[in-house]
């Protein structure tokens, strides 16, 4: 226990929870606040065994606030989240509230599940909140968080070699291709366009990154392509914004 806590005072882990910090502005991307109203956190989507907290993709990780984080984990019950299985009626006032901190006599037992925390009974009043939608959520976003952390470890990456016996690694999303050259520290991407049924690529511009590794040179490559197939457009301007605060983070 007591290495692991000494985990989350290592420099590395401070500056890497930074930068997710800065990413999303600092603020709880659960209900918004920032400090000094709240302590923020990084929570980690997943863990891997034998993986420091530190060697993650950025985008496997949100910014919380320390209740929000708490609700995560489990440690304080949830307030959304929930899905509602049944609804029994059972005649009169004989069943209680499971939820924490009411205990209410109720009529209409309300049986409700959640991934993290099993089943419980509750009245009509508390299944409204339990089931409410927070509309701080910055769905749209965590969702696009998701999305890199799938590509950056989820895409198949091959090793290539330019006309010049320059090398590079590359990874296919649909029909482009993104090729990553150098080594870490310093890396640069190339985004390759093609439309479908066509044979020939696009190329686009070479982008310098430094002082990444090569994991957050994948992600920085598929924001930056994600950013030019998009056709909405208050994700193209998550995207820019996103790439910008990953780019310009120290």
């Amino acid at each position: 226990m007591g290495k692991q806590r000494n985990l989350y005072r290592n420099h590395e882990w401070i500056n890497f929870s930074e930068k997710v910090k800065a990413r999303d502005g600092h603020k709880c991307l659960r209900c918004g606040r920032r400090p000094p109203q709240v302590v923020l956190q990084v929570h980690h989507e997943f863990y891997t065994p034998r993986k420091n907290p530190w060697e993650y993709a950025l985008s496997d990780c949100l910014t919380l606030c320390k209740g929000c984080h708490a609700k995560e984990h489990g440690v304080i019950e949830p307030d959304s989240g929930w899905t509602l299985l049944s609804i029994d009626d059972l005649g009169s006032r004989t069943g209680t509230c499971e939820r924490r901190g009411c205990g209410t006599d109720i009529q209409y037992e309300h049986l409700t599940y959640h991934p993290k925390r099993g089943y419980m009974v509750v009245g009509s009043t508390c299944i409204q909140h339990l089931t409410k939608k927070d509309r701080m959520l910055s769905a749209n976003l965590i969702k696009i968080y998701r999305n890199v952390s799938a590509f950056a470890h989820q895409s198949t990456w091959e090793k290539g070699i330019t006309k010049k016996r320059k090398p590079y690694i590359y990874a296919t999303y649909n029909h482009h291709k993104i090729r990553i050259y150098g080594q870490e520290p310093y890396h640069a991407f190339q985004l390759h366009l093609k439309n479908k049924g066509e044979r020939r690529y696009t190329f686009g511009e070479i982008y310098q990154i430094k002082n990444r590794s090569t994991l957050e040179a994948k992600e920085l490559a598929y924001i930056a392509l994600k950013g030019v197939l998009s056709t909405d457009t208050e994700e193209q301007d998550q995207l820019r914004n996103l790439y910008r605060e990953l780019i310009t983070s120290p």
